[in-house]
């Protein structure tokens, strides 16, 4: 069974973003060492569930979920035969693969394979 392990919350401006969510929650953010775009991550202490906030782009506008998954070139398979859209897999760094796709009802989810 796949677990979601974080969401994005896409923001304009992560520092703001940030921020804001500090000042109304008490959520911590910090950046993730060595990502190439601003990449903010909180551990989930407080919130329940971990959390990035990530530079709003053409692809994610609204917060999206991340589940983990034993193998992402399956799922993104799986997604494409069931009426979803694969997208792009992209290894990050002492991560995993990771990548974004459309589900069903046309909302963003992204999936993590994470390196072992």
């Amino acid at each position: 069974m796949a677990n979601v392990v974080n969401f994005h919350l896409p923001a304009d401006d992560v520092e703001r973003a940030s921020r804001f969510y500090r000042e109304v929650f008490g959520w911590e953010f910090t950046a993730f060492p060595n990502s190439p775009v601003p990449y903010l991550v909180h551990d989930g202490s407080g919130a329940g569930i971990p959390a990035a906030i990530t530079p709003r782009g053409e692809f994610v506008k609204a917060p999206a979920p991340t589940i983990e998954v034993n193998d992402i070139d399956q799922s993104m398979l799986d997604i494409a035969m069931k009426g979803g859209q694969q997208g792009r897999v992209q290894t990050i760094a002492g991560l995993g693969r990771f990548g974004y796709a459309i589900d069903s009802e046309g909302n963003v989810i992204a999936l993590i394979q994470p390196s072992r």
